[in-house]
């Protein structure tokens, strides 16, 4: 018995694309925002190239996962037409593995991304991130365990497991998934609530004006919304490894990374035009933006800076 038909994969490439024209949309915007300036068209004297590579990387990434879907589908599909029998069981096709493997390591890069936010929003506090490392690291080796078994094991393993094994080494997978899970929940929940007491203590230097809390709030709520977006993802795509549904596991491993690169973009792309709509007012011809940035004591202090010399406002850079 095959593991999953031409026709489901056809439905999974679906599904697949229409995931990924929204993250191109995504794309579109974020690079808008990290390339041009806020009020126009021009190219920013001073790119984050940090953050500019790790989008970049993540489209390439999903770009080959999409490509490697297509591809096998299509060969599914004609040898179905031709009357060939499809193979079952043995060693994955190379395509497979290189799909996993692109869909691991863009996982790791946003997720490295959301560390450094926790990071820089502790105030640099190695402490503070000593948890999603261990468990970014516990990623790596998963991952590296995934390459090794996909490469060297002829056949799925003979021994009862109690997850899905027919469609990918669902023992290495499921702990890669349940790792970065850890991870979001922690950074996301570590990150929230920094940014709460900072809009509470900023609430108490400006007794008379709430716009300080406002603002950090607002940071706090594009944080949590993203990483539950991610999350709505990534949880069932680790349920479902212990199913017998060879569909659901393709369905949603091939929907899961332009999720992932969705939401990774929408926190640039929600930062960046709540920079623009919020923090930008007009004083005497001038643009002027407001930015919240953080003391060592952990108090909260305004400054102003003009927009001829203003860099691009990241989660994580307040």
């Amino acid at each position: 018995m095959p593991n999953i038909s031409a026709t489901d994969r056809v439905l999974a490439l679906f599904l697949a694309a229409l995931a990924t024209g929204v993250y191109l949309v995504t794309l579109f915007y974020c690079l808008r925002w990290l390339l041009f300036t806020d009020d126009g068209w021009r190219l920013r004297k001073k790119v984050h190239k940090t953050m500019l590579g790790g989008t970049l990387a993540i489209f390439v990434l999903s770009s080959i996962h999409l490509s490697l879907a297509a591809e096998g589908t299509y060969v599914d599909v004609r040898d179905e037409e031709r009357g060939i029998p499809m193979k079952s069981g043995g060693r994955l096709p190379w395509s497979s593995l290189v799909m996993c493997m692109v869909s691991n390591t863009s996982v790791l890069i946003a997720d490295g991304f959301l560390i450094y936010r926790c990071w820089m929003v502790c105030l640099k506090s190695i402490r503070m991130i000593i948890v999603p490392c261990v468990f970014w690291i516990g990623g790596v080796v998963c991952t590296a365990l995934q390459l090794y078994l996909q490469t060297v094991q002829t056949d799925g393993l003979d021994a009862w497991t109690p997850v899905n094994m027919s469609v990918g080494p669902g023992t290495i997978l499921t702990p890669f998934w349940g790792t970065t899970i850890v991870v979001n929940i922690y950074a996301t929940g570590i990150i929230g609530y920094k940014l709460w007491r900072r809009g509470k203590a900023q609430s108490k230097v400006d007794s008379k004006s709430s716009t300080g809390e406002i603002r950090v709030l607002k940071i706090m709520r594009i944080i949590i919304e993203s990483g539950v977006i991610y999350l709505l993802i990534t949880i069932p795509h680790f349920i479902v490894w212990f199913t017998t549904s060879n569909l659901a596991i393709v369905i949603l491993g091939w929907i899961n990374l332009p999720v992932v690169g969705s939401a990774f973009n929408l926190i640039i792309i929600r930062s960046a035009k709540h920079r623009v709509e919020e923090y930008e007012v007009t004083t005497g011809g001038r643009t002027v933006i407001s930015t919240i940035k953080f003391s060592s004591s952990g108090s909260p202090s305004d400054s102003v800076i003009e927009a001829e010399s203003r860099s691009t406002l990241y989660i994580g850079h307040v």
